[in-house]
């Protein structure tokens, strides 16, 4: 078997490359993170705790998101030009953020439930249309158009932090604000810091000189070039790391929809800010190491530990369930650990194969392939999980207590997230493995062919 090449050096990227990378990354997370996250957490605590709501506003973005993206990956292909993809669309993108302010900070009235659970989805749906257009299709190709197989690991790795960071920058300097009620303050400043950003990278993002129109075919064939059975064939290798990274993806959405009231009411952690601020510092270091010794290793050995990391997290916090309530330090030293492998194995994961699937990408093709990664990616796992979520919150769930109701935390009749929302996450963790397992037999020759070709090892 042909040995490893250790790389001898990495192209760099210069300073303004990496800024707008940080800068475009943490501030279209910082958006995502108020859909995924606290969009759910404002339903649950303003409109309804049912799932179907908060399982109707992530199919439907879901939806948006993957067909605004293979649309518009495709045109910024088509174009040439990613930047004002990106930066026009960082700027509507914050202002319909913005927006949902206009939903107020009280609970919305029973008999108003149905009818704003509908504008709430519209909107909702508006929303990711820009945000996807601009993030998902045109400032991800940008990334692959800007970076090579010899620094895309540490590249992808510090994105896949991106999500972390930004929920860490909320909890610590935004989440007083929803816990005191001030949910329409809270919208106003994340949609302001978002389209900030879009204005400053008028003057700072630059497209790359590698990106050509693609003039290969019409507009529309183009779009569903991924779709076509001998397109993916030929590129069999990107639909592998996507599938990889779906499984992983699905493992996260089984728990992350509602982490804040699995901390705050399942697990009884109150101040639950301490344990994922250690969460993400812990997971942050991890993953940077990893995607350094990625990049100069090579990423063969990283696919069976990057597997593994997620399931042995999902465990460990479903482990807590067994944990006497009132030992709060074992839960916490289940939490911590248990929550960074999660979060890192996440990241990790994200980077690991993201970097790969990108290898793999034809120069031409950057933005259309943006499209099949949002459907496989995205779209996939947000479906699916909004589908086996409720079933088991259904399944396993325990009725309110007397206790949570009159905190108003939960409604008559509603159930509690169980903590078997952690083992069906480590359980859908495991089927990372079959991707893994293809990629690990294929990378170390395709690596050493192309560090060769790039002149970057020594023959």
């Amino acid at each position: 078997m042909e040995n490893n090449v250790v790389l001898k050096k990495s192209n760099k990227l210069g300073l303004k490359t990496w800024v707008c990378i940080i800068i475009f990354g943490l501030a279209g997370q910082l958006a995502w993170m108020v859909e995924n996250m606290y969009f759910s957490a404002f339903i649950q605590a303003n409109i309804t705790k049912d799932p179907w709501a908060t399982s109707a506003a992530v199919i439907s973005s879901a939806i948006v998101a993957a067909v605004a993206t293979i649309f518009g990956g495709a045109l910024s292909d088509r174009i040439g030009k990613r930047k004002l993809f990106v930066c026009l669309g960082y700027i509507i993108w914050g202002v319909i953020v913005a927006l949902f302010a206009v939903f107020g900070n009280d609970p919305i009235a029973t008999a108003n439930v149905a009818r704003t659970v509908v504008l709430f989805v519209i909107m909702d749906c508006v929303m990711t249309l820009f945000g996807s257009m601009s993030n998902d299709a045109a400032f991800s190709a940008w990334v692959t158009d800007v970076t090579d197989i010899s620094n895309r690991g540490l590249v992808d790795i510090i994105i896949s932090m991106m999500p972390i960071a930004a929920l860490m920058i909320i909890f610590v300097g935004f989440d007083g604000m929803t816990k005191n009620g001030q949910w329409s303050l809270f919208f106003i400043i994340l949609g302001a810091l978002t389209s900030l950003i879009g204005i400053l990278g008028l003057f700072l993002f630059k497209d790359s000189p590698n990106v050509k129109k693609d003039l290969s075919n019409t507009y529309l064939k183009n779009a569903f070039y991924g779709f076509v059975p001998k397109n993916v064939k030929s590129h069999k290798m990107i639909y592998i790391c996507l599938i990889a990274m779906m499984f992983s993806s699905l493992s996260l959405q089984m728990w992350q929809p509602y982490m804040i009231s699995l901390f705050q009411y399942t697990l009884g952690i109150e101040n639950y800010v301490i344990p994922i601020a250690l969460i993400v510092v812990l997971s942050a270091a991890l993953s940077v190491v990893g995607g350094k010794f990625m990049d100069k290793y090579g990423k063969t050995h990283f696919y069976y530990p990057v597997a593994s990391i997620g399931v042995v997290g999902g465990l460990l916090c479903y482990l807590i369930k067994f944990v006497d309530p009132s030992n709060i330090a074992i839960k916490m030293v289940l939490l911590i650990i248990g929550g960074t492998l999660i979060m890192g194995g996440s990241m990790m994961c994200s980077g690991l194969f993201f970097a790969t699937s990108r290898d793999h990408t034809p120069d031409d093709k950057a933005g259309c392939f943006q499209g099949i990664r949002m459907v496989i990616v995205i779209m996939l796992p947000m479906v699916l999980a909004s589908l086996i979520a409720p079933f088991v919150i259904n399944a396993f769930g325990e009725l309110a207590s007397e206790h949570l109701i009159q905190i108003g935390a939960y409604q008559k009749g509603q159930k509690v997230y169980p903590y078997e929302l952690f083992l069906f996450s480590a359980i859908i963790a495991l089927f990372v493995f079959i991707p893994a397992l293809i990629c690990r037999s294929k990378d170390r020759a395709f690596r050493n062919a192309k560090l060769k070709e790039l002149n970057l090892v020594d023959e």
